[in-house]
């Protein structure tokens, strides 16, 4: 279907802490994702969708002591996403469990509380219309030897740094002090620290483990979806790949903008909007309905916020223009060919990590049809493929 050959293609995209239920920004996330998997599926392309589960590290053991706290005393916490896990958590393991000390209780806890986070946000997923092929636990990688096998690597690529920036060419065992990876010959403008000052492995470094992981699995690219407050953070971890690759697997990070409330003054995608002024997801679906939903995403330019909201105007407006697409599908067909290359289109959307231009060139197509009164074959069979690279079947 493409000039190049088909590739193996991993998109890894939403992967929210499963302390909290999706949100609009992760709603935003799971249909830009999904779109970039139909249009690479439509080119021809093998394509993997994956959702990285946190459920390892610090971070996690914490969310399991916040569960621990309020099965205990219930009724000294608000109600609130974590209260709601600990309900359903206390259900499902024994009673005597909470009695016991946190070396017995810690890792089935922990195991059981993401368990029950993951549910809700499959079930979040599942409501968006988007379903995902791989969910990959960070506990089911063995990261603490990868990392020390990327240590060496990066020694023998000399490419591993101390804190003064003296290149080594032996990797300690174990690292006691800050280690820097030299990634500025691949685009970075810094070097990444790969351990603390103490030694510790940074999440810089285990996301490049990672990746690694993914690399053994065979993709010949790899697409990470986040948002821009990753931005700084991107070209690190895209050369951090190139290096451990040796340039054979591309990293390629799609960016997307921030959410806002329509009043939110401060448009600084640093700034993170106040989550009680932003609509939940539920009733984002409930007012929109998914495919408004995926189409509100969907139809916003990218380069400032998007202010998310249940406005009726805005509804209105996501109605009206699904409904001239399909008015268009319905126009009776001519025999002239007037219809745009469809698979041009999408490889240029795909290509450019860029849906909107997408759906911007499918209202294009379908407003056209109108004002001409007329649908070709070709023309209809192009806006199909390209609605059903959208998402919209």
């Amino acid at each position: 279907m493409t000039s190049q050959a088909p590739l193996r293609i991993n998109i890894q995209f939403v992967s929210a802490y499963p302390s909290r239920p999706l949100r609009g920004e992760d709603a935003y996330a799971a249909i830009i994702g999904d779109v970039l998997a139909r249009m690479a599926g439509q080119l021809g392309h093998q394509v993997s969708r994956e959702y990285y589960v946190n459920d390892a590290g610090p971070q996690a053991d914490a969310l399991a002591r916040g569960v621990y706290a309020r099965v205990l005393t219930p009724s000294a916490f608000e109600d609130d996403e974590i209260t709601a896990l600990a309900t359903t958590v206390r259900k499902r393991l024994p009673e005597a469990l909470f009695d016991s000390p946190e070396a017995s209780w810690l890792s089935p806890l922990r195991s059981a509380t993401v368990a029950a986070a993951m549910e809700r946000i499959t079930a979040d997923l599942e409501a968006l219309g988007v379903a995902f092929d791989v969910f990959t636990a960070e506990s089911s990688l063995e990261t603490k030897g990868a990392l020390r096998k990327l240590l060496d690597d990066f020694a023998s690529k000399a490419a591993l740094m101390d804190a003064a920036g003296n290149l080594l060419q032996t990797a300690p065992e174990p690292p006691l002090a800050r280690l820097m990876l030299d990634t500025t010959a691949r685009g970075d403008l810094r070097p990444r620290a790969l351990t603390d000052s103490d030694g510790r492995y940074t999440y810089y470094a285990a996301d490049l483990a990672y990746h690694a992981d993914k690399m053994a699995r065979g993709f010949d690219l790899m697409i990470d979806v986040f948002r821009k407050d990753h931005a700084a953070y991107a070209p690190g971890l895209v050369a951090g790949v190139d290096l451990i690759s040796a340039s054979q697997t591309k990293l390629s990070v799609c960016l997307i903008d921030p959410v806002r409330p329509p009043s939110e003054a401060d448009p600084s995608p640093r700034v993170a909007a106040p989550l009680a002024a932003l609509p939940k997801l539920e009733a984002l679906l409930a007012f929109y309905g998914a495919p408004l939903l995926r189409r509100l995403f969907l139809s916003h330019a990218p380069g400032k916020p998007l202010a998310l909201a249940c406005d009726p105007a805005t509804r209105h407006a996501l109605k009206a223009a699904e409904e001239r697409q399909l008015a268009a599908l319905a126009l009776p067909e001519t025999g002239a060919s007037d219809a745009p290359d469809a698979l041009a289109e999408i490889a240029s959307a795909f290509e450019a990590r860029t849906p909107h231009k997408l759906m911007a060139a499918t209202d294009a197509l379908a407003s056209a049809s109108l004002a001409a009164r007329s649908l070709s074959k070709e023309a209809k069979s192009g806006l199909l493929a390209m609605r059903a690279a959208l998402g919209f079947t």
